[in-house]
C-alpha cells in the first residue's frame, strides 16, 4: 500500500500570512482540510482545500456550532503511530492528520470592546478549536499543533524540510496548552463579578506583554505578562527612554494606582521611591502641585517616578529638566511637555490611561499565590467620627481627605503627615507604629504645626499622640479599635487635638 500523502488541518481567525504557510504545504505535497473562512481564503489565493464536511461526510449543523466535532477529525488527530491504530484508520477509510493549525474566535478582542451582550459574549466562545488543540498538543509526538502566527511559516519551512523533532513538537504542545488555559481563564474571569468570592479552583493566566529590561536586580529576567486585555497597562505607551524594568513597573503601576484616587478637576502631582510616596500636593496648577509635591522630600525624589492626573503640558515639563528622575507617568503629554523633556534621552515617558478598576489583589507564595479582594474601599470624610470636642477646620478637612486617599498606599506600619494640601512626611514601613510616627514628623520639622497626622492602622498606645502633640499636630486620624483606644481618645482631648476615628484599616505589607 503506497504512503498517503500528508495532511494539514487549518482553521484559523488570524489569517496572517497563512495563505503563504499553506502554499508552502501545497507546493510539497500535502493536502489541506479546512472549514469555513479559512477555506474560503485560502482557495482565493489558489490554494486547493478539501472541506472538514467531505472529511466527516456530515454537514455543519447549528449554524455552524457543530463543524469538526466529530470521529473522523479527532480520530485521524489522535491516532498514534502504532498498527492497531493504522490499522483502524484505514478501516474507516481514512488517514492521520500530521498538522492542525488553530486559533480561536476572538473572545479576548471582544472583552476589550463595549457593547456586546452576554448572548453575544457566549457565541464567541469557542469549542471545536481548543478542542482540536487540546487533541493535537496531547498527541504531539507525532502531531505537530501550531496556534501562534508567527509560527505559522517556519513551523510549515521546517516540516517540509524534515526539520521538525519530537523537542520542537513539544514545545509546540506546551505552546498550545497554554494559549487554551488562557482563553478558557478569560473566559471564566468573565463570567465571575466584581463581588464574587472566589471558590475552590481559582485561575489566573496572562500573555507576555512586554519584555523587561532585567528584574528586581539586573541578575534576574523579568517581563510582564498581562491577565486581562483591559489593563491600562495594555494601552500603555512609552513615548521615550530607556526600556523598562520590573522596578520600574512595579512603581509605574503603584503612581497609576495613585492618580486613579485623584480626580482631574484637582490637578494632582504624587512622587514615588521604592513602592512609597515621598511627595504628593494638589493645586489649582500643574505645575504649582509638582513643585509642592517636591518640596516634601527633594532628597528622596532623586531618582523617583513622578506622576500626574492630568495631561503633563510644557510649562510643567520645564520643572522635570532639571531633575534625575527614573519615569514620568501621566494620562498624556502636550507636545511642548515632549519637545522639553526629549533631550533627557534615558528618561521613560509613559503615557498610561486612568479609571482601570482591578478586582483581584494576587501576591506570589512558593508554589502559589494569595488572594485578596483590590482594597478599593473608601470613607468619605463625613463618616469619620470625631472622638474630642475639638472640630477640625475645612482647609483641614481637605488635608485629611488628601491624606486618607494616600495612606492606603504607604508601607505598614506607615504614617503620612498632611498640610495645606501637600504631603510634608512619610514614615513608612516601620516594625512599630511610634517610630513611623518619629520619622514621619522629623521630616516635617518645624512645617508639622498644625498639620493632620494619619495612621493606617490604629495607635495601640498614647505614645504616638503625646509626640505628635509635642510637634504641634492638631489633627489625628486612625482607624480605632485599639483595646487601648480610650486612652489614646483621652491623650488626644487632654492634648487639645481633633481625633477623627475612620472604622477602616489600610495595611499594605
Amino acid at each position: 500500500m503506497s504512503q498517503p500523502r500528508k495532511r494539514a488541518l487549518i482553521s484559523v481567525y488570524d489569517k496572517t500570512q497563512i495563505e503563504n504557510a499553506a502554499r508552502i504545504l501545497h507546493e510539497n505535497g500535502w493536502e489541506i482540510l479546512s472549514t469555513g473562512g479559512t477555506a474560503s481564503h485560502l482557495r482565493s489565493n489558489g490554494i486547493p482545500v478539501t472541506e472538514v464536511s467531505d472529511l466527516t461526510g456530515f454537514p455543519h449543523i447549528l449554524d455552524g456550532r457543530v463543524k469538526t466535532l466529530h470521529p473522523m477529525v479527532f480520530g485521524p488527530i489522535l491516532a498514534r503511530s502504532e498498527p492497531d491504530h493504522l490499522r483502524q484508520l484505514h478501516e474507516l477509510n481514512t488517514h492521520a492528520i500530521d498538522l492542525v493549525m488553530v486559533n480561536f474566535y476572538p473572545f479576548e478582542a471582544a472583552l476589550e470592546e463595549s457593547g456586546y451582550s452576554e448572548n453575544e459574549m457566549v457565541e464567541r466562545i469557542d469549542i471545536g478549536g481548543p478542542s482540536m488543540v487540546r487533541a493535537a498538543a496531547k498527541n504531539h509526538a507525532r502531531v505537530t499543533v501550531v496556534v501562534d502566527p508567527r509560527d505559522y511559516l517556519p513551523v510549515c519551512r521546517n516540516l517540509v524540510q524534515d526539520k521538525l523533532d519530537f523537542q520542537e513538537r513539544r514545545y509546540l504542545a506546551q505552546k498550545a496548552f497554554a494559549a487554551t488555559a488562557h482563553y478558557d481563564a478569560l473566559i471564566s474571569a468573565y463570567f465571575t463579578s466584581d463581588e464574587a468570592i472566589p471558590g475552590d479552583t481559582l485561575t489566573f493566566s496572562g500573555r507576555k506583554h512586554l519584555e523587561l529590561r532585567y528584574g528586581e536586580n539586573p541578575h534576574q529576567a523579568a517581563g510582564l505578562y498581562l491577565s486581562s486585555p483591559l489593563s491600562p497597562l495594555k494601552r500603555m505607551r512609552q513615548l521615550q527612554g530607556k526600556a523598562l524594568s520590573f522596578n520600574n513597573i512595579l512603581d509605574a503601576t503603584m503612581v497609576w494606582e495613585v492618580l486613579s484616587r485623584f480626580d482631574k478637576k484637582e490637578p494632582f502631582c504624587v512622587i514615588v521611591k521604592h513602592q512609597n510616596p515621598c511627595g504628593a500636593a494638589m493645586r489649582e496648577q500643574l505645575d504649582k502641585a509638582f513643585l509642592a509635591a517636591l518640596e516634601g522630600d527633594p532628597v528622596s525624589a532623586f531618582g523617583g517616578i513622578v506622576g500626574f492626573n492630568s495631561r503633563l503640558d510644557g510649562q510643567t515639563a520645564e520643572h522635570l529638566k532639571s531633575l534625575f528622575l527614573e519615569v514620568v507617568v501621566a494620562p498624556g503629554f502636550t507636545p511642548e511637555a515632549q519637545r522639553c523633556l526629549e533631550r533627557k534621552k534615558n528618561l521613560r515617558l509613559l503615557e498610561i490611561p486612568l479609571g482601570f478598576r482591578e478586582r483581584n489583589d494576587l501576591r506570589s507564595v512558593p508554589g502559589g499565590f494569595l488572594w485578596q479582594q483590590a482594597d478599593h474601599a473608601v470613607s468619605g470624610v463625613d463618616a469619620f467620627q470625631n472622638l474630642t470636642e475639638h472640630s477640625p477646620t475645612k482647609g483641614e478637612l481637605l488635608d485629611v481627605e488628601m491624606g486618607w486617599r494616600l495612606i492606603k498606599f504607604v508601607k505598614s506600619n506607615g504614617i503620612l503627615v498632611v498640610k495645606d494640601g501637600s504631603l510634608i512626611g512619610v514614615g513608612p514601613g516601620q516594625m512599630n507604629r511610634v517610630e513611623a510616627v518619629r520619622i514621619a514628623l522629623d521630616k516635617c520639622g518645624d512645617q508639622a504645626k498644625g498639620a493632620v497626622l494619619i495612621s493606617d492602622a490604629f495607635f495601640p498606645f498614647p505614645d504616638s499622640i503625646e509626640l505628635a502633640a509635642e510637634k504641634g499636630i492638631r489633627v489625628i486620624v486612625e482607624p480605632g479599635g485599639s483595646i487601648r483606644d480610650k486612652e489614646v481618645i483621652a491623650a488626644a482631648q487632654r492634648l487639645e487635638m481633633v481625633l477623627l476615628f475612620t472604622g477602616m484599616r489600610h495595611f499594605r505589607h
